[in-house]
C-alpha cells in the first residue's frame, strides 16, 4: 500500500463540514437576515445601536437561527425549500410590523396587545393600513430578506441525507448557546440598571428590544403571557429594596424622626406593624415594609385651597403645549397662563395601550406591563379615585367620553372609580358620532346641562377630537378647521394636527360660557392635561412646531398642565419637575381630601418633596438632572459629575414605584391595607366602596346614568 505520510492536522474538517453543512448553511443564512433586521429595527426606532445591544442581540440570535436552520435543513429537500422562505417571511412580517407599530404608537406590539387586536383593529384598522403605505421604507427593508430566501432556497438547502443523531446534536448546540448567553446576562448585574434586571424584571419591551433584540423580547413576552409576571420576585428583591432617600448624602447621618402625624402629613391610620405580623405572602410582606418606610407628603399652604368647589377634570387626547396660541386658541392660552403654571410638566407615554396615560393621571399609579391596567383595576377597591372621594363628600360625580363606551373596558373601570359613566352607546348621543373623530364641542354642549345644576359636582371628561391620524382624509375635525390653519408655515400633517385641536379649544370655550351662564364659573376649578403627547406626528413634524430638532428621549414629552380657578388673582408659577403621575395627589391636596400619600406613586406637586418624572423605560428626571436608561447615564443640570450613590438610590426608587404599582393592581392592595369591604358585598355597577358605609347608604349615593 502506498504510504501517504503524516495526515494534515485538520484533515478531518472536510468530512465534518460535509456532515454539518446541511444545517450550518441555512442557519448562517437565518442568522444573517435576523441580525440585519434586528439592527435595522434598532436604528429605525431608536436611531442608535449600542455596542452592548449589538453584542447580546447577536448572541441571542444564534440559537434562534440554529433552530430555524434545523427546521428547514433537517427535513426533506422539497419541504425545506418551502419552509425556508416561509420562516423568513414570518420573521420579516413580525419585525416589520414592530417597526410600523412603533412608528404609530411609540411602543412595540406585544403578545398581550395581539389578544386585544380585534377591538383596536375594528376602530383603527384604516390607520394601520395608511401607516403601511407611509412607512414604505421599513417595509422594503424587511422585504429584501424574503426575496433573498426565495432566490437562494435551492442553493442554501442541500439534498444529501442527514443522520438523525446530527439533528439532536444541532438542537443541543442551540440550547447550549442560549443557556450560555442567559448565563452571561445573569452575570451582568452591574450599573444602576443592570442587564440582569432588564432581562428578568422590567417587562419593558423598549429596553428588552434595545439590549437583546425583538425576537428575544417576544420570547420574554410569551413567557409572561403563559406564566404571568411577578415584578416582585423575592429572588430579585435585593435589587430594588427600599434605600435611603435621594436627599441623604454619604457621610451625613439622618436624624431619627418621630412617626408622622395625619395633622401634618397626608397619611391615614394604617397599622403596618400588624399587617406585617399577620402576613405570610413574601411579596405582600415586603410591600408592607416598603410602604411603611416611605416618606409621606406634608400638608402645605395649598392644602384645602379649593375645598368645597366644583371640579371639571379633562384628559385631552393628544394635547400638546405646542397646539396652543394666544390668538388661535385664546381660551386654552388663558387657562394655561392665569392659574397654576407648571414650568416643567411631562406626559410620558406608556407601553401597553394609550389608556395607560389616562390610568396614570387618574390613579397616580404606574401601569403594569403586559395588561390593560385600567381594565384590571375595575375589580379592585379604589378609594383614592376622585370619583369615589368626591362622592363621599356628597358631590354628584360623572365621567364622560365622546367615543365608544366600552372601549378599553371603560364601562367597567370608570364606574369603579366612582363615576356615573356616560359615553357613546351609553347615554350620549351625538351627530358627529358617525365620523371620526367625534366632536369635543358637541360633547360639551350635550353633557354640561347634565351636571351644571348640581350643587356640588365633580366631572371627569376624556376627549377624542385630537386623535390621529392627522390628515384631511382621515380626521373629520381637521377638515372642519382647515381654513383656520391652512396658511400656517407648516407641513399639512402638522396643520391637520393643529386644526383638530381647535375643536378642544371650542369645547373649553363652550364649557366656560355654560358655567358662567349658570353662575358656576367662580366656584369651579378646571383641570386639563394630555393623555400623551401627539405621537401621530413624527419627530420631524414635531420639530416643526418646536422650531428646532426635538430631543426624542425627554423633550418630546414636555407638556402643559392646566389648573385654573376664576378666583385666583394672579398666576402661581411652579418650577418643580412633575408629570401626569402627580396630578391626582395634587388635586387631592388642593381639595382637602383624605388620602395616604405613601400609597400613591406620584407626589403633590405643591408640597416640599422633590419632584421625580418617571418614564416607561425607567428613565427619569429629577431636580439634579436626568437619567437615560438606554445609555445607563445620569447627566446633571449643572454639568458636574453625578453622585453615583444618589443616582443608584433614585433608580431604586423608580424600580420600587414600578414594582409596587403592580402589587397594588395585582393584589388589590388598597382593599387589604385599608380594610376595604369584601368583593362579594360590592353593589353591582357602582363599586363605590368607602370604609364605614353600609350597603344601603352606598346605593343611595349612587345615581344611575
Amino acid at each position: 500500500m502506498k504510504d501517504c505520510g503524516p495526515q494534515p492536522r485538520f484533515a478531518g474538517f472536510g468530512p465534518l463540514w460535509a456532515r454539518w453543512k446541511r444545517l450550518a448553511v441555512p442557519s448562517l443564512f437565518f442568522f444573517t437576515i435576523i441580525y440585519y433586521e434586528e439592527l435595522f429595527l434598532k436604528l429605525y426606532c431608536f436611531q442608535s445601536v449600542s455596542p452592548t445591544g449589538a453584542l447580546f442581540t447577536a448572541l441571542f440570535t444564534i440559537p434562534v437561527a440554529a433552530l430555524l436552520g434545523l427546521l428547514c435543513g433537517g427535513v426533506p429537500h422539497r419541504l425545506g425549500r418551502f419552509l425556508l422562505p416561509l420562516c423568513a417571511a414570518l420573521i420579516s412580517l413580525w419585525l416589520g410590523a414592530q417597526a410600523i407599530y412603533y412608528h404609530l404608537f411609540k411602543t412595540f406590539l406585544t403578545i398581550f396587545s395581539l389578544t386585544k387586536m380585534a377591538m383596536v383593529a375594528g376602530a383603527f384598522g384604516d390607520m394601520a393600513t395608511s401607516e403601511i403605505v407611509v412607512n414604505w421604507f421599513p417595509v422594503l427593508m424587511m422585504l429584501l430578506p424574503v426575496i433573498a430566501s426565495i432566490l437562494l432556497s435551492n442553493r442554501l438547502l442541500l439534498p444529501e441525507p442527514l443522520p438523525p443523531r446530527l439533528r439532536l446534536h444541532w438542537a443541543a448546540l442551540a440550547i447550549f448557546v442560549q443557556l450560555i448567553t442567559m448565563g452571561i446576562v445573569m452575570l451582568c448585574g452591574g450599573g444602576v440598571l443592570s442587564l440582569r434586571y432588564i432581562y428578568t424584571q422590567t417587562a419593558t419591551p423598549e429596553l428588552e428590544a434595545q439590549y437583546f433584540g425583538m425576537l428575544t423580547q417576544t420570547q420574554l413576552e410569551i413567557r409572561r403571557v403563559i406564566f404571568g409576571i411577578d415584578p416582585d420576585d423575592p429572588s430579585q428583591r435585593r435589587l430594588i429594596k427600599w434605600s435611603r432617600p435621594a436627599d441623604a448624602r454619604p457621610g451625613i447621618s439622618t436624624p431619627v424622626m418621630s412617626p408622622p402625624s395625619s395633622e401634618d402629613y397626608h397619611i391615614m391610620d394604617i397599622d403596618f406593624d400588624s399587617l406585617m405580623e399577620q402576613e405570610e405572602d413574601e411579596t405582600l410582606l415586603e410591600a408592607h415594609q416598603w410602604f411603611s418606610k416611605r416618606q409621606p407628603s406634608p400638608k402645605n399652604e395649598w392644602t384645602g385651597y379649593f375645598e368645597g368647589k366644583n371640579l371639571v377634570w379633562i384628559v385631552a387626547e393628544g394635547f400638546s403645549t405646542l397646539a396652543m396660541d394666544p390668538e388661535r386658541t385664546p381660551t386654552l392660552w388663558q387657562l394655561s397662563h392665569e392659574g397654576f403654571v407648571f414650568d416643567h410638566f411631562y406626559t410620558p407615554l406608556w407601553g401597553v395601550s394609550t389608556s395607560d396615560g389616562e390610568y396614570v393621571t387618574t390613579t397616580s399609579l404606574i401601569p403594569k406591563s403586559g395588561v390593560w391596567s385600567y381594565s384590571q383595576s375595575s375589580e379592585n377597591y379604589m378609594p383614592f379615585a376622585l370619583g369615589n372621594q368626591f362622592q363621599k363628600q356628597g358631590y354628584r360625580t360623572m365621567a364622560f367620553h365622546d367615543y365608544l363606551y366600552d372601549y378599553y373596558d371603560r364601562n367597567l373601570s370608570h364606574p369603579n372609580m366612582g363615576y356615573e359613566y356616560v359615553a357613546l352607546g351609553q347615554g350620549l348621543e351625538m351627530e358627529s358620532a358617525d365620523s371620526f373623530p367625534p366632536s369635543d364641542l358637541e360633547m360639551m354642549e350635550e353633557i354640561v346641562p347634565m351636571f351644571v345644576d348640581e350643587d356640588p359636582f365633580m366631572v371627569y371628561c376624556l376627549t377624542v377630537s385630537g386623535h390621529l391620524n392627522y390628515t384631511l382624509e382621515e380626521n373629520a375635525m381637521s377638515r372642519r378647521h382647515w381654513d383656520e390653519v391652512k396658511d400656517l408655515p407648516y407641513s399639512d400633517t402638522v396643520k391637520c394636527y393643529l386644526a383638530c385641536q381647535m375643536e378642544l379649544e371650542l369645547a373649553l370655550e363652550s364649557l366656560m360660557d355654560q358655567l358662567e351662564q349658570a353662575g358656576k364659573l367662580e366656584d369651579t376649578v378646571i383641570v386639563l392635561s394630555a393623555d400623551h403627547y401627539p405621537y401621530g406626528l413624527t419627530d420631524e413634524e414635531y420639530s416643526e412646531l418646536l422650531g428646532h430638532e426635538v430631543d426624542p428621549v425627554f423633550e418630546i414629552y414636555e407638556n402643559t398642565l392646566i389648573l385654573w380657578s376664576a378666583d385666583m388673582e394672579e398666576p402661581v408659577h411652579v418650577s418643580k419637575y412633575c408629570s401626569s403621575l402627580d396630578v391626582m395627589p395634587t388635586l387631592s391636596n388642593l381639595f382637602g381630601l383624605e388620602y395616604d400619600s405613601r400609597l400613591l406613586m406620584g407626589e403633590d406637586i405643591l408640597s416640599s418633596k422633590p419632584g421625580l418624572v418617571i418614564f416607561s423605560n425607567y428613565s427619569f428626571i429629577s431636580r439634579d438632572g436626568y437619567y437615560n436608561s438606554t445609555t445607563d447615564e445620569f447627566t446633571r443640570w449643572d454639568g458636574q459629575e453625578p453622585d453615583l450613590d444618589a443616582v443608584a438610590s433614585l433608580v431604586a426608587e423608580v424600580q420600587n414605584r414600578v414594582a409596587y404599582s403592580a402589587v397594588i393592581l395585582d393584589y388589590d392592595y388598597y382593599r387589604l391595607a385599608l380594610n376595604g369591604p369584601p368583593k362579594e358585598e360590592e353593589p353591582g355597577l357602582s363599586l363605590q366602596l368607602t370604609p364605614g358605609w353600609t350597603n344601603d347608604s352606598r346605593l343611595e349615593n349612587f345615581r344611575q346614568p
